[in-house]
């Protein structure tokens, strides 16, 4: 009988867990960037990158960038959303400041949002940061 409680507790105690789980992690973002550029997972293993390409910013200015996050993990499509409007939002801010300056920004608004949003540790040497030939 002991079995049994012990039982019917651990499964009702699962089902509750799962219950408050779920509704958070299907909620969606709710934030999109209408910028024409895309990342995504690129590879597999310990040769797995994050590639970002095209347009981020609105002035042309980063036209052809490209932001390359080597990590080991493959993001998802919310994941991939966050560091899209992460890295948009950050170009948008910083328009008018020099390339160099931009890209640097860039390169900080990736490593943030690894940390803040997705609970990865990204190191600056693992994020390469490229406008025409100027690279960070």
């Amino acid at each position: 009988m002991k079995l049994a409680r012990f039982a019917t507790a651990t499964a009702l105690t699962a089902a509750l867990a799962g219950a408050a789980i779920a509704p958070a992690a299907a909620q969606p973002t709710g934030t999109t960037t209408t910028h024409p550029y895309s990342c995504s997972n690129q590879g597999g293993g310990p040769n797995h990158t994050v590639n970002c390409s095209g347009l981020i910013t609105v002035n042309n200015v980063l036209n052809g960038t490209t932001v390359n996050i080597g990590d080991l993990n493959v993001l998802n499509g919310t994941q991939i959303n966050d560091l899209q409007v992460a890295l948009a939002n950050v170009a948008d801010n910083n328009v008018n400041a020099p390339i160099a300056v931009q890209l640097l920004k860039l390169e900080t608004a990736a490593i943030t949002t690894y940390l803040t949003k997705f609970g990865i540790t990204v190191l600056p040497v693992n994020v390469g940061i490229c406008a025409g030939s100027i690279c960070v």
